[in-house]
């Protein structure tokens, strides 16, 4: 009975996961979320309960924590990031026996947990480390665009592909802060996305699947191509004895 007990509450919890997987969002999605009562946030029509934002470092919610001060006593350092989009406070549980020191000021960060409502305003709290690559702001930033691309437009194609990745960039709150700036995507960038996202882990993806994916950016399968060459000779992807690509 005990162990079909706990086979049954591993199963709740794996389909729990799978209904509300941490989502991809920028700050600007997380303030603009229409709030539906009881701390419960929805983005493109979907709850929202785990989240993963990046920004930088620009305050602390405490401010002994500036000094160390808040490092013994407080159960969690609070830090304000923004990533250009919004200003948001993200959470990290600490241990009050432990000396700890908070992140430095101006430190990119990537905070993921879970997401609550506290006084009208959205926080993360969880786990919320340093950035060791500057890229992982733009991955995160096109991973924000196609999942709510992917959510809001599903497998449909739009009229025009081009108005509607401008729309997308606008709506999530990056127009002007994608690779290459004025509404361009650096297709090296989209296409490491596409794998980190789709590539089960070290399967990685075939040519023709991220050309149809990229096609929806109005990328064409030369463009495909070029960029995977440039990836391979950077070493930033690899291909596999299947002729797939992978990270």
């Amino acid at each position: 009975m005990l162990a079909s007990a706990s086979g049954s509450n591993f199963g709740s919890q794996q389909t729990q996961r799978r209904m509300h997987p941490i989502r991809p969002l920028t700050i600007k999605q997380m303030l603009e979320a229409q709030s539906v009562g009881g701390g419960v946030l929805v983005v493109d029509g979907r709850e929202v309960t785990q989240a993963t934002v990046v920004g930088r470092v620009v305050g602390y919610e405490n401010a002994n924590m500036a000094s160390g001060g808040g490092a013994i006593t407080a159960k969690h350092f609070g830090y304000r990031i923004t990533d250009n989009t919004g200003m948001l406070v993200v959470r990290q549980w600490v241990d009050a026996d432990r000396a700890q020191e908070p992140i430095p000021l101006n430190t990119h960060v990537r905070a993921s947990g879970t997401v609550n409502v506290w006084q009208q305003t959205p926080i993360v709290t969880g786990t919320v480390v340093s950035m060791a690559d500057s890229n992982e702001l733009n991955y995160h930033m096109l991973d924000a665009i196609l999942t709510h691309f992917r959510l809001t437009q599903g497998n449909k194609h739009a009229a025009s592909t081009g108005a509607s990745m401008q729309n997308t960039a606008s709506a999530v709150g990056i127009q002007n802060m994608l690779p290459g700036g004025d509404n361009k995507v650096l297709l090296t960038d989209l296409l490491i996305s596409f794998i980190k996202q789709h590539g089960n882990g070290d399967a990685g993806m075939l040519m023709d699947e991220l050309t149809m994916l990229a096609q929806r950016y109005n990328f064409t399968y030369g463009d495909v191509r070029t960029a995977m060459r440039t990836l391979a000779a950077e070493g930033k992807v690899y291909q596999t004895h299947d002729n797939r690509f992978s990270i």
